[in-house]
């Protein structure tokens, strides 16, 4: 089937020759040239010169068929909604039984073409938002991961900062109370010897000095005892605290 675009050319020329007294000499052959034109990219494929040198004829003769003509070069030039229109406006003007079954096969083509490039540009759309919300979710999901090592991070400086100390075991709390209460004890049976000593010293009589220094020198030797006692568990309660390996305190 021949394209109305190259009839409506050729019933446009016959139309100017009927109305060659109605239109003036120049408007006659600009709107030839501008149909001539306007074929000649149309068949080229530059739908898009077409378009416009068609408003242009169409501005200086508003020939029904170049309406359906606008609607062809739109739908080449993939503008199938425009197409639409100007089909739907070609209708309207009450073409011959066959050009109008020829127009609405174009309308219905282009409608549908327009609603595939609806769903395709739909498509693209919901791809374009899907494809960024899984960069938002990754950007967010590594700074997470930046925050979690940067904890970490934080956590050991703050563990390698942190200060030193040694603890109060068993083994040094039991030396410990040992030298205590050796001490104690050391002090007291010292006491008491320094008493039986004054004793022995103030006394005149035989019996006296004898009964003072025999309470005398067990104390004595008991306090030396004591506080030898004290004296080695106090050194090994030193030694086994600062021979435990230190703790840090603990991260808040």
């Amino acid at each position: 089937m021949r394209s109305i675009l190259q009839v409506s050319v050729f019933s446009a020329a016959l139309l100017g020759a009927s109305l060659a007294f109605a239109q003036p000499r120049d408007s006659r052959r600009e709107f030839d040239a501008l149909l001539r034109s306007a074929v000649q990219h149309y068949e080229s494929g530059q739908a898009r010169e077409a378009i416009v040198e068609l408003e242009r004829a169409y501005a200086i003769r508003p020939l029904p068929r170049l309406l359906y003509n606008l609607g062809r070069a739109h739908e080449r030039a993939g503008s199938f909604s425009t197409a639409v229109d100007y089909y739907n406006r070609f209708l309207q003007t009450n073409p011959d039984a066959e050009a109008g079954a020829i127009a609405r096969e174009a309308m219905a083509t282009a409608q549908r073409r327009a609603a595939e490039v609806q769903q395709a540009e739909q498509a693209r759309l919901a791809a374009e938002q899907a494809a960024q919300q899984q960069a938002l979710e990754a950007a967010r999901a590594q700074a997470a991961e930046a925050e979690r090592r940067r904890a970490e991070e934080e956590r050991r400086r703050q563990l390698a900062t942190a200060s030193m100390h040694r603890r109060l075991t068993v083994p040094v709390l039991a030396t410990g109370g040992v030298a205590a209460a050796a001490a104690i004890a050391g002090g007291v049976l010292g006491g008491l010897a320094l008493s039986a000593q004054s004793d022995f010293n103030a006394s005149h009589a035989g019996n006296d000095r004898a009964s003072a220094y025999d309470r005398g020198g067990p104390l004595a030797l008991g306090a030396d005892i004591a506080f030898g006692t004290a004296l080695v568990a106090g050194v090994a309660a030193v030694v086994l605290y600062f021979t435990q390996t230190p703790v840090a305190d603990e991260a808040p």
